[in-house]
C-alpha cells in the first residue's frame, strides 16, 4: 500500500513525500522519521496511479 506524507513547518507547506509500507504502523514509523523537528505532518493511504496522475495535473497547471 501506499501513503502520501504531507510536511509544514508551522503553516507554511514544506513538501510531500510518497512512499510504499506493509501497513499503518509501518507507515507511521515511516513518516515520523520523514519529519524534522519542529514541523508536524500527516499520512493518508493512496493509491500511486492516482497520485501521479494529481501530481501531473497540477504540474500542468502551475506551468499555464
Amino acid at each position: 500500500m501506499y501513503y502520501l506524507v504531507k510536511i509544514w513547518n508551522g503553516e507554511q507547506f514544506k513538501k510531500e513525500i510518497l512512499f510504499e509500507a506493509d501497513n499503518d504502523v509501518i507507515a507511521m514509523q515511516k513518516a515520523s522519521a520523514a519529519t524534522p523537528d519542529g514541523c508536524r505532518s500527516n499520512y493518508e493511504s493512496i493509491n500511486k496511479e492516482e497520485y501521479e496522475n494529481g501530481y501531473k495535473k497540477t504540474e500542468a497547471k502551475e506551468q499555464a
